[in-house]
Formats: C-alpha cells, structure tokens, sequence
C-alpha cells in the first residue's frame, strides 16, 4: 500500500476525504452538516467538494467543553 501526501493548504476546494482531514470529522458529520444546511458544498458530478472558507467558517462556530464533547451554535 502507497502512502500519498497531498499539501491542502494552498487549495481553495477539498474534497471529502481532504475535506475529513483538514477538520478530523467523519464524512456522516459532514453529510449531516450539508443536510441541515449548516455546510455549502458543490458537486461535480458524483464528487462533493467543500470551499476551505466554509469549512474554517463551520469549524470557528464550535466550542469545545473541558470534558472534550462539542457543543454547536448555529
């Protein structure tokens, strides 16, 4: 099995599996944020792919409690 690094950082579109890497959520927690409307996305053709913006935009509206649970606002 080959390993393949893939720099995201100057990339202004990611995929899902970028996608799940760049915010360490699975790909049911970002389906659900795209089914309540909580996270943009396109598609091209069966591929979803998600602006880096949007994603630090999802990301800055969670608040981590001392336990390590996260607690969302809308």
């Amino acid at each position: 099995m080959m390993n393949i690094i893939v720099d995201i950082s100057s990339k202004r579109w990611l995929d899902e599996q970028e996608a799940e890497i760049y915010t360490s959520f699975g790909k049911d927690t970002l389906r659900e944020k795209r089914d309540l409307n909580l996270l943009p996305f396109r598609r091209e053709g069966r591929k979803i792919i998600y602006e880096k913006r949007h994603l630090d935009e999802m990301m800055e509206k969670l608040e981590y409690c001392h336990n390590g649970l996260i607690r969302t606002y809308k």
